[in-house]
């Protein structure tokens, strides 16, 4: 299912220079005529829809996400421009008015666990011959982040919050990816693997970035005073790895055209 808590836009605002970046790689991608329809898949405050945007000055682009936070700041950013419609959807029962002719998603799928229902949404969603282009987080991402604070879970301060607990995130890996979207009515799919690190200044802001981006999930089921203390600790654990505060992210990129 998609992510259900919902997300702080400002801080989000702030912090997200590296999803921002990865969005401007993916865009980078995109051969476009200037006049086609657009869908954002998961466009969080918008700002790579902007990039999406210059590459579109003639055309449109959906932006959709599943939180109202981001959808608000979203309609913010483009209050006025025709050419951006906003909604608050979920890619697992995705609706259009009109199919597009591409969709470009950063940094959203490894939030559904669902991968198979997501691209056959995302398929019905474009015309015939559209272009996926996306990237989100692929098998092995943030593992350092992951294994933290499966460890700081089980501190006997946390323990009692996290019986039960599954992870809201799933990394997937090519083949698979790959499988899904045939099946899916995809075809001239690629799908690929590449790291990135993401360095902090101090732990101090690996922690206040894992406590806005990454730990949101574990972050719920802890009262207020807990919250500040485990995102600080998993900082910690992360950064005593190699002796410095950086994430190891996995990158799983996707291009495909739907079939006719």
């Amino acid at each position: 299912m998609t992510l259900a808590r919902e997300w702080d836009a400002g801080e989000y605002e702030k912090l997200s220079a590296p999803m921002t970046s990865w969005g401007a790689g993916i865009v980078g991608r995109l051969e476009t005529r200037g006049d086609e329809a657009a869908i954002d898949a998961g466009c969080g405050t918008g700002r790579v829809t902007e990039l999406l945007l210059e590459k579109l000055p003639e055309g449109s682009v959906l932006a959709v996400d599943s939180s109202m936070a981001m959808v608000e700041a979203t309609r913010r950013r483009f209050a006025g421009d025709s050419r951006v419609r906003v909604e608050r959807q979920d890619l697992l029962s995705l609706e259009v008015r009109e199919r597009a002719d591409f969709i470009l998603s950063t940094a959203t799928f490894h939030w559904i666990n669902d991968h198979d229902r997501l691209f056959e949404n995302l398929s019905r969603a474009l015309k015939p011959h559209g272009r996926l282009v996306a990237q989100c987080g692929g098998e092995g991402n943030i593992s350092r982040a992951t294994n933290s604070a499966n460890e700081v879970m089980e501190q006997k301060r946390f323990r009692p919050y996290f019986e039960g607990w599954q992870d809201d995130k799933y990394y997937a890996d090519p083949l698979t990816t790959a499988r899904r979207l045939e099946a899916a009515g995809f075809e001239e799919v690629e799908t690929w693997l590449h790291d990135e690190v993401a360095a902090f200044d101090s732990v101090e802001e690996l922690a206040r970035y894992l406590g806005v981006i990454v730990l949101g999930g574990h972050l719920d089921r802890l009262p207020e005073e807990l919250k500040g203390p485990f995102a600080a600790e998993v900082a910690r654990k992360i950064a005593a790895v190699d002796g410095a505060p950086a994430l190891d992210y996995v990158r799983l990129n996707i291009t495909a055209r739907r079939s006719a």
